[in-house]
């Protein structure tokens, strides 16, 4: 009996390893592809983030990231809008395995516009929220919410590598 208990806590211990979550040095890259509601626009995406600090149950990440979307409404002209910011996550990765790892956070930086002439340009503030699902232990799906100034506010599916 307590060789079936030793080696059934090996075995869990294993498992909860075995999906390596994120900690201090770990990097993320990925794409996402999402909608923009108000405007109709899908919105291409590129995300890098940087693992700074273990806090308890929590890897804070900073990073870079850029959003594009073309939006071709009954407006005189179709116009596209860039967004390039910084961001900063809470990633909480103490969740059973590791595989899910939620995370909120906020980004800022500034935006371009080609509505007007001259071009549009101003600061961008955002707040965002989602999960990442690690389908091995370099590879997740990712899953982002996010509200913003300048009526951005983007629904988003894509790919993270954590290198």
């Amino acid at each position: 009996m307590k060789t079936l208990i030793i080696t059934a806590l090996i075995i869990m211990s294993g498992i909860s390893t075995s999906y390596a979550q994120l900690g201090n040095g770990d990097n993320l890259i990925g794409g996402t592809i999402g909608l923009w509601p108000n405007n109709s626009a899908t919105t291409l995406g590129f995300n890098y983030e940087n693992q700074v600090i273990t806090t308890g149950v929590a890897t804070l990440g900073l990073g870079a990231m850029l959003r594009y979307s073309n939006v071709s409404r009954n407006v005189p002209q179709d116009y596209s809008n860039t967004f390039i910011g910084g961001q900063a996550n809470f990633n909480f990765n103490q969740i059973g395995t590791g595989k899910f790892v939620p995370f909120v956070g906020l980004v800022l930086g500034v935006y371009t516009s080609n509505l007007s002439t001259p071009k549009e340009n101003g600061f961008w503030t955002w707040g965002q929220a989602g999960m990442r699902y690690f389908f091995s232990p370099n590879v997740a799906g990712v899953a982002r919410f996010g509200l913003g100034n300048f009526d951005f506010n983007s629904m988003e599916v894509g790919v993270d590598f954590k290198f």
